[in-house]
């Protein structure tokens, strides 16, 4: 067995490896279209290798998608609402203090209690995933450099091309995240109330575990971003832009050359140019859709990582 923590490769801080076949469009496991055959495999694959994709494949239905995307929603609305409180902009009370009052507390307690149970949603439903790519990256049997997914074989997306030293202080950050989001939930359990929160033991353990939830998740985030970016950059043609950006492009090419042709005297006749207008955003929208399914595809292992 081929220990890859040991393991010196040259070609993993190139994230171009000429050396590495990239097939035609792959997901890693699950994959019910894989580009190759389970069979074929060298070695086959292992019972836990079976389990794995058959649970990974419950995980990555369109169901569990848009949940977690439900999910995300209620994380960033129940955030700003969260946010206010915290800084006191509120008109629900004002004595003695606008950030310590009834029903402000209340809701404020109530606030930070589901925005708890959502990240501790998404970091039970994300745990597999992070777990199986440590189980690969760390001294498992198959190739795990740039380029390779969980069984060591080519593919396109784009998490497996991320250098597999990143990769691995990315997965040891999710995986930290994990639990002690756990942790946080537990002590919000226990200090259910805003008084329980707000004495001794109970901020202590209330916010250490918070905070190191939050910086887990925040380093290994912005580290798989920033590194996912690069690969971006620097092989256009390879990993298709990012959502911001393919957005973006569609902006450019419609609204702003709207704006361009509503200001311009044509002589053109004018059903032909609405006709000939029409056309051209019914291609950019086509354009903008096939942009965002090819995305879906490049980064499913990437959103998979955060329970989407």
């Amino acid at each position: 067995m081929t220990n890859h923590l040991d393991e010196d490769v040259p070609n993993d801080e190139s994230p171009d490896n000429s050396t590495v076949p990239l097939l035609p469009r792959h997901q890693p496991t699950p994959s019910p279209t894989m580009n190759y055959s389970l069979s074929e495999l060298d070695p086959p694959p292992s019972r836990l290798e079976v389990m794995r994709d058959q649970w990974l494949k419950f995980l990555g239905g369109k169901i569990h998608f848009w949940l977690g995307v439900s999910v995300m929603i209620l994380i960033i609305a129940d955030g700003a609402f969260f946010f206010f409180l915290l800084i006191g902009a509120q008109q629900m009370c004002s004595h003695p203090s606008p950030t310590d009052c009834d029903p402000r507390n209340y809701w404020y307690n109530f606030s930070i209690q589901l925005l708890n149970v959502l990240f501790t949603y998404l970091a039970i439903i994300s745990l597999p995933w992070r777990i199986s790519n440590a189980a690969h990256l760390f001294g498992g049997k198959r190739k795990s450099t740039s380029g390779f997914d969980a069984y060591g074989q080519p593919c396109k997306e784009i998490w497996f091309h991320i250098r597999q030293r990143r990769r691995r202080f990315i997965v040891i950050c999710l995986i930290g995240n994990s639990f002690t989001q756990y942790a946080n939930q537990a002590t919000r359990i226990v200090y259910y109330s805003f008084e329980l929160q707000n004495t001794f033991p109970g901020y202590i353990w209330t916010n250490v575990f918070f905070v190191s939830s939050m910086a887990f998740a925040a380093i290994g985030g912005f580290t798989q971003l920033y590194e996912e970016n690069k690969l971006r950059k620097e092989h256009p043609e390879r990993f298709p832009p990012d959502i911001l950006e393919t957005a973006y492009k569609y902006f450019q090419a419609v609204v702003c050359r709207k704006k361009v042709e509503g200001g311009v005297d044509t002589t053109v006749d004018g059903d032909e140019e609405n006709a000939r207008e029409e056309v051209d955003e019914e291609e950019e929208r086509r354009r903008f859709l096939q942009s965002i399914r090819e995305w879906l595809k490049n980064v499913r292992t990437s959103l998979d990582m955060w329970g989407l």
